[in-house]
């Protein structure tokens, strides 16, 4: 029986975006591979590639290197993963073989590194919208809890602050997910080298990127629609304090003035 060597892929996402430049600074500009999107960095006979949208893939690198890295990244942010997703991939070379993808593992005739930068751009997708998905779920959560309050009592249980902020944090999210937007794009690489765009169709369907994208637009849409009930409520409220401290007001001057017209004489 036929021995291949295999290798692994592991994948993290810790955040929304993160300052290339900065990255290969203190990684003392070593970067093989440098775009505007991603780097790439040769590491023994392993890779690691770091990616603008918050994924840091790492290729046939040991544990202890990996959080090497990993700590010096979190050190130059300043902060520590609000979430962090992970994924592991297996890739297993058998020379003279089509080139393939599977569940949880991909095939490789060779290992070159326009293949390797395939599977790791699509990992680093996974990861990005995993790291969205957990973000929209909460998001989810939160107005599904508003919506029982609504349900037992009749009003906003929460106070506007708090409501306004969970408003804000998910308008910055769909932004952030609409900035990145391009983690989906097909790449350029992919055009003219038939190997390469197949390697990727085939990774992208493995993963559902686009199923996935899709289940995460519509969630995001249904709490817009929610955000927009609540955005009313909040200004019917508002509305009813404003009139009610008006009355409140026009109260007290009537009171005032019976009380100089009648004991003030």
């Amino acid at each position: 029986m036929t021995e291949y060597k295999t290798y692994l892929f592991h994948a993290h996402n810790f955040t929304d975006t993160l300052k290339l430049k900065g990255i290969d600074k203190i990684l003392e500009g070593s970067a093989t591979v440098q775009s505007a999107t991603k780097l790439i960095y040769q590491d023994g006979e392993g890779y690691f590639f770091i990616y603008r949208f918050g994924s840091i893939i790492f290729f046939n690198i040991d544990q202890a290197r990996q959080k090497e890295v990993l700590d010096r990244i979190t050190g130059f942010t300043g902060q520590k993963p609000e979430i962090l997703t992970t994924e592991q991939f297996t890739v297993e070379v058998r020379p003279n073989e089509k080139s393939a993808v599977g569940f949880e593992h991909a095939v490789l005739d060779k290992i070159t590194l326009d293949r390797l930068d395939i599977l790791a751009l699509v990992l680093a997708q996974s990861t990005s919208l995993e790291y969205f998905e957990i973000k929209v779920d909460e998001m989810l959560k939160q107005s599904d809890d508003i919506g029982a309050d609504l349900k037992k009592t009749g009003r906003l249980a929460k106070r506007a602050s708090d409501i306004k902020k969970f408003i804000g944090n998910c308008i910055t999210t769909k932004q952030d997910l609409v900035a990145t937007l391009y983690i989906l794009d097909k790449p350029d690489e992919t055009w003219n080298n038939q190997v390469l765009d197949s390697l990727y169709k085939d990774a992208a369907d493995m993963f559902e990127l686009k199923d996935r994208y899709k289940t995460l637009d519509y969630k995001l849409r249904m709490i817009q629609e929610n955000l927009e009930l609540i955005s009313d409520l909040l200004q019917h409220r508002n509305a009813n304090r404003l009139e009610m401290s008006i009355i409140i007001l026009i109260v007290v001057e009537i009171l005032l003035f019976l009380w100089q017209m009648f004991y003030l004489k």
